[in-house]
């Protein structure tokens, strides 16, 4: 008997507007006990509707299956079970991590308070038993000094902490089956590789089975025996790991895995210099005497130099909380900071002409684009400073064009950020800097967290503009994939210095920093 058995599961969501959405379509597989099995897909491809289908989680009623749907747990029907039913089996038999630990942690209670909940709970454990448990399991996970991060908050740990945390609290009663929703999207290369080895040892250690969702293909293909692939609602392929990814049979499937091999188009850079950076330092006050004065700082960007020409990539690569986005906004003069920052044969001191000169793509547009402006104020919105002259007939041309470059029509003009998916977004965010014709791009984390095809996408498209217009780029990014093929130079950062820059493939091809190697190794692991 298999441990986990789905069958002909379909999942509805009743829509206000009368017309139901379908979301998974009758799909059907099986895990059995200590197997770990892959789901992979887009974004609104079903993956995590599936998952939460499994413990009912889902927002039923509004959320309902099939009346032929099975989900059945060690032979337990699960679909329509009572309440009774499903508390037992969560967090006992099955646990969930979820894909965004911040938004799925207290962030008013203790990391110790919100793991010694579930062992309450479930085991009975009184309040002195609970810390010890907790105190083990944090140390299980490799969370460093583990007593003294129990009376952590969730704001105060690094993205891989949090993930160890909520790695904890899913282990905490040793689960059978532990379902991973995006365990790993937007973490660090290293911090990702050290996840996926923790989860795997535990899985040896707990002989738990695991599903492990993702769009990521390298990371599926690391720890998976079988893979399901899905695509609108459906599983369109699945069988065992190595045969799918040698002779995939689906066409998606195919796409998929051309997709997740980014291609590097020759570089065009001129020898015209655009960028002098010299000696760029960002501090931050730690702490400061009675007086007000700074007496210990944190130096997040500690004495940067570079150059950049025109139509050339910089890509800058380190784990968070080297400085690279501080670097960033820094070389766009959103921060302040010390040292000199140049735009060549321009009038640097008119602070206009440079910020129209040097624009900069945010890592998340959700969060940069106004959620209460359209598209076309969106765009629009740095021609009123930068080319107030122009009439409303002409400001509009040039947000059509802009739109146009990017790759979405005039249909878009009159919609909302919310209406569009996440490279669609990250298309928007991409014409909004364009509008005002740049010379400079900074891109921070473009690609973090998007779907394979649309990564792909994505970096195709930023090639294409720059042939196009000669821009220059600098591409901030953790995905040593993506900056390999982006960029014409690298400069690896560590604690706010770079400690390694050269030509693309000079780094990537012969490494010289030990922390330059550990981010490629890593990178290659996943």
């Amino acid at each position: 008997m298999p441990l986990l058995e789905v069958k002909n599961l379909s999942v509805f969501f009743r829509s206000d507007e009368g017309a139901d959405v379908q979301a998974v379509n009758n799909i059907s597989y099986d895990l059995q006990a200590g197997e770990v099995l892959g789901i992979v897909g887009e974004s609104g491809s079903g993956k995590s509707a599936a998952a939460l289908s499994v413990l009912g989680l889902l927002p039923y009623p509004k959320a309902y299956h099939n009346a032929g749907a099975s989900v059945k747990f060690e032979g337990k029907e699960l679909i329509g079970a009572g309440d009774d039913v499903l508390r037992g089996v969560r967090g006992n038999d099955i646990s969930f991590i979820f894909q965004e630990p911040m938004s799925s942690l207290n962030p008013l209670h203790t990391v110790e308070k919100q793991i010694s909940e579930t062992l309450r709970l479930h085991r009975g454990l009184s309040g002195r038993e609970a810390k010890k448990e907790v105190l083990k399991l944090l140390k299980m996970t490799g969370i460093k000094n583990a007593r003294a991060r129990m009376r952590s908050f969730p704001f105060e740990l690094s993205g891989g902490q949090r993930q160890r945390v909520m790695i904890a609290m899913a282990i905490a009663n040793n689960p059978k089956l532990l379902i991973a929703d995006e365990p790993t999207t937007a973490l660090d290369v290293t911090v990702q590789a050290q996840i996926l080895d923790l989860l795997m040892a535990l899985k040896e250690k707990l002989n738990m089975a695991v599903i492990f969702i993702s769009h990521d293909l390298g990371v599926v293909r690391k720890i998976a025996s079988k893979i399901c692939v899905m695509r609108n609602g459906r599983i369109v392929e699945q069988g065992r790991t190595e045969d799918v990814f040698s002779s995939p049979q689906n066409p998606y499937t195919k796409q998929l895995l051309a997709a997740a091999v980014l291609r590097r188009d020759k570089g065009l850079s001129g020898q015209e210099r655009l960028l002098e950076a010299q000696n760029i330092m960002v501090s931050y006050p730690l702490k400061k005497n009675i007086w007000g004065r700074v007496i210990e700082e944190v130096k997040a960007v500690d004495n940067v130099s570079f150059t950049l020409n025109t139509a050339e990539t910089l890509g800058i690569v380190g784990e968070s909380g080297s400085g690279k986005t501080t670097l960033g906004t820094a070389v766009a003069k959103l921060i302040k900071f010390n040292g000199k920052i140049d735009i060549f044969q321009r009038d640097n001191k008119k602070n206009r002409n440079f910020r129209r000169c040097v624009q900069i793509v945010f890592q998340d547009p959700y969060n940069s684009l106004n959620p209460r402006m359209s598209v076309a104020q969106i765009v629009g919105e740095g021609l009123e400073v930068h080319f107030s002259g122009l009439s409303k007939d002409e400001k509009r041309k040039k947000v059509v064009k802009a739109l146009k470059d990017v790759g979405l029509d005039e249909k878009s003009l009159l919609k909302y950020p919310h209406e569009f998916s996440g490279g669609q977004r990250q298309r928007i965010a991409i014409a909004r800097a364009l509008v005002v014709e740049p010379e400079l791009l900074i891109l921070d984390e473009p690609t973090s967290a998007l779907d394979v095809t649309i990564q792909a996408q994505i970096i195709d498209l930023l090639q294409e503009i720059q042939k196009k217009k000669k821009l220059s780029y600098i591409f901030i990014s953790h995905d040593m994939k993506a900056v390999r093929a982006v960029s014409d130079k690298v400069a690896v950062m560590k604690d706010g210095k770079f400690v390694e820059v050269g030509s693309c493939r000079e780094i990537f091809e012969h490494p010289k920093d030990e922390y330059t190697k550990k981010l490629i190794a890593a990178s290659a692991a996943v």
